[in-house]
């Protein structure tokens, strides 16, 4: 059970801190990629802040507003 919850954490983790990095390369403010997603501005915080967890529709929404594929959001 604490592999799955430590799994869990990291998997969020690296997972927004590599939209944040996307998000900062691509010139966008948290409120123009939240716009762009159809998501509130803290929501998006939150996922990069590794404290939510992002449905499958809202991870395929930011990969096509960061225009790289899916995969690459869960890039190490």
């Amino acid at each position: 059970m604490d592999t799955i919850l430590a799994l869990n954490i990291d998997v969020k983790s690296i997972t927004g801190r590599q939209i944040r990095r996307l998000r900062k390369l691509a010139g966008l403010s948290q409120v123009e990629l939240a716009d762009q997603c159809g998501i509130f501005r803290s929501y998006l915080s939150r996922i990069e802040g590794g404290t939510a967890n992002a449905t499958i529709v809202v991870l395929a929404a930011l990969a096509t507003a960061l225009n790289v594929p899916v995969t690459e959001l869960f890039q190490i």
